[in-house]
């Protein structure tokens, strides 16, 4: 718990005068913070998109930037942008129904970043880049194996479940996998991510069950491919509203 306080406070004293003045922000980050140490939050992916609008408030920049899909707002230290740019940013802090009280202006979601990422800086950095801003949404490939997390009966393996996606895409599928990481309520639902012994890939799925990480636990729900949740969280594969037993 204290590391997770801790991790909560870097990020706000990254955004200081936005962060600490709006009170929206502050009472989101309180409730955060009654979260359990269990809880972790959804890894940071990437949105990018050309600039659609901007203010300069109080020594931040919020910028509405067009991602193609949709248009979303974020906020970082006062930034020269104008009208036209290409921008990126990561989503590690996105406030749903946020009030500034700075703006006097609500936003239905708004993320907080340290920094906005220019298409200068995007076109040189390696990994993801400005071209691929939902990196970080698609499946891990961890360091090691996990071993005895075998095959069901009857089931599939999360190995089998990437190579034969396209058959069974829209269909039920069982897999017994170990809990890496659990995510609660977030878009109401909770997210949890299983590996097994068959790859190093994990599986990303939402359920409305709990479990601990590194729980071994057997998973059913309806594989969908290629799902946009919106505010940059895009699955090119994922088990929606699984219903999740624990071993």
């Amino acid at each position: 718990m204290m590391l997770y306080r801790a991790g909560i406070l870097v990020i706000l004293l990254a955004c200081p005068l936005v962060a600490l003045s709006d009170t929206g922000l502050v009472n989101a980050a309180n409730s955060n913070l009654k979260n359990t140490g269990e809880i972790q939050q959804p890894d940071p992916g990437r949105i990018s998109g050309r600039v659609t609008d901007t203010i300069d408030a109080a020594g931040y920049t919020y910028a509405e930037v067009d991602t193609g899909k949709e248009k979303v707002w974020a906020a970082a230290s006062t930034t020269p942008l104008k009208i036209g740019d290409v921008i990126a940013f990561t989503t590690e802090m996105p406030m749903m129904n946020f009030h500034s009280n700075s703006l006097n202006r609500d936003f239905p979601v708004i993320y907080f970043v340290n920094r906005f990422i220019t298409e200068k800086e995007g076109q040189a950095d390696t990994g993801t880049g400005m071209a691929s801003p939902h990196g970080s949404s698609r499946p891990v490939a961890a360091a090691g194996t996990i071993e005895g997390i075998d095959r069901l009966e009857g089931g599939h393996t999360i190995a089998e479940v990437y190579t034969d996606k396209q058959t069974l895409n829209g269909k039920a599928v069982r897999i017994r996998g170990k809990v890496t990481k659990f995510t609660a309520n977030v878009m109401n639902k909770n997210w949890v991510h299983i590996r097994d012994s068959s790859t190093l890939d994990d599986l990303t799925l939402t359920t409305d069950g709990t479990a601990a990480v590194d729980a071994v636990v057997v998973i059913e729900g309806k594989l969908a491919l290629d799902r946009d949740f919106g505010f940059g969280y895009v699955y090119p594969l994922i088990v929606e509203d699984a219903r999740l037993t624990k071993e």
